[in-house]
């Protein structure tokens, strides 16, 4: 399988901006991103949710675009697209569109994150369209049951908290709150930008995305990051408990089953990967032919990993019919137990490795699959990994190395269970005799 790394160039600005470009001159695209390393894990306690809510109050107007219709009707004329996200440890904003329109996408990126306007009427309406966002993770239980397990995993620490924020702490952002934490966060020593398509002349990009070009930054305030908090080594142990329930009358129990891993430095993420694909990775894993195919005890079930700088969960989660939950829990625990006591076949691990390897490829056909795979790794690891060096890393994976893992991460007693469903706090002792 032929392997090509990724062709780009990185450069720091005057003004600190971390910058990459991916020229791909056959691409038809181009895509912008703005990663910002800001998140939930960095907020004030009493100001959570804060990230996530002025991730959408950049897209309510700025010095440029005045009204949220300006500022959708630029991208929406070009037929392009753009949205953003907020997660623990960053706040991104993205645009694609095509590779003739570049030059606007960057005036309209470079507006969208340096000049937000912050005004009070805005926050008021704001708040209300989170609110109804709260509630609609809180009447779809699929969505919600993550958050759960990062309570139960993460517990005492900022890992575990909710990115959304709650009805309490979104009564106590105000308008000016949400400036202060804009002018301390949004800043150019602070963010990365990738580009990534048919970018023409490089050389006129360097006056566009220079400091007195298009990325405009605003300059800091006295409002400081939760650093107590957000600080917490996530790698040590928290608050006891191998159970939590959220009690819901549902037809379905929606459940997590896991553990807690390591950081995204740990080279041991490779062989994690490879592990994840064997247990929940697609439907030929052991997932979803033990608990879906041969039993019919789930619609879906598969296997995730979340990491992050200093620590990561590694678990499976499903959506069960109430009368067999236990049933399913006993069989998503064998394959735990599978995992640590046997060892996976040639024909098992060298599967695995294709699909991941697969995937990566697939993963990097467009410009907007660059421009997040750029970004991502550089706000994260600090710099990309070749592909070729990640393919040779994972072609050497063993399978004692998954073994060792599993062991070590997923003993019994190291296994955490997150529900949501028709069950209570006194039901808690049924089930923890299940992880066995």
């Amino acid at each position: 399988m032929p392997v090509s790394d990724i062709k780009y160039t990185r450069k720091k600005l005057a003004n600190g901006l971390d910058l990459a470009l991916a020229p791909m001159s056959k691409s038809p695209t181009v895509t912008a991103i703005v990663i910002f390393k800001t998140g939930s894990r960095y907020e004030p306690a009493n100001f959570l949710g804060i990230s996530h809510f002025l991730e959408h109050m950049v897209f309510k107007g700025n010095r440029t675009y005045r009204t949220p219709h300006e500022v959708a009707a630029v991208v929406d004329a070009l037929g392009g697209s753009f949205n953003a996200f907020t997660v623990k440890e960053f706040t991104g904003f993205h645009v694609k569109v095509g590779a003739e329109f570049l030059d606007i996408a960057l005036r309209w990126l470079g507006a969208l994150v340096t000049g937000p306007l912050i005004r009070p009427s805005d926050a008021v309406m704001e708040r209300n369209v989170i609110l109804e966002e709260i509630n609609l993770y809180n009447d779809t239980p699929m969505m919600q049951i993550g958050d759960i397990f990062e309570e139960l995993v993460f517990s005492g620490n900022a890992l575990g908290r909710n990115i959304i924020g709650n009805r309490r702490t979104l009564g106590n952002i105000k308008s000016a709150d949400l400036a202060n934490y804009f002018r301390n966060s949004y800043l150019p020593g602070n963010a990365i930008v990738v580009l990534a398509g048919n970018l023409g002349d490089l050389g006129r990009l360097d006056k566009k995305l220079s400091p007195s070009g298009y990325f405009k930054f605003a300059s800091a305030s006295k409002m400081k990051p939760d650093n107590k908090s957000a600080g917490k080594d996530a790698t040590v142990a928290p608050k006891k408990g191998r159970i939590k329930i959220k009690f819901k009358k549902t037809d379905q129990t929606h459940l997590i089953l896991g553990g807690k891993t390591f950081s995204y430095f740990d080279k041991r993420r490779y062989p994690l990967a490879v592990m994840g694909v064997i247990m929940g990775g697609g439907m030929s894993s052991w997932a979803f032919t033990e608990i879906r195919e041969k039993r019919g005890l789930a619609y879906y079930v598969r296997s995730s990993t979340e990491l992050h700088k200093d620590a990561g969960s590694y678990f499976i989660s499903a959506g069960l019919n109430n009368n067999k939950l236990e049933t399913a829990i006993r069989e998503i625990t064998k394959l735990f137990r599978r995992i640590r006591t046997r060892m996976v076949s040639p024909r098992e691990i060298k599967r695995a490795k294709d699909h991941i390897i697969g995937g990566m490829m697939l993963g990097r056909e467009t410009s907007s699959d660059i421009a997040f795979l750029l970004g991502s790794e550089m706000a994260s690891r600090g710099a990309i990994t070749p592909l070729s060096e990640e393919v040779r890393i994972i072609k050497e994976v063993s399978r004692q190395e998954i073994k060792k893992i599993a062991a070590e991460f997923f003993a019994p007693e190291k296994l955490k269970l997150a529900m949501i469903g028709p069950w209570k706090k006194e039901d808690e002792e049924k089930f923890q005799k299940l992880l066995i």
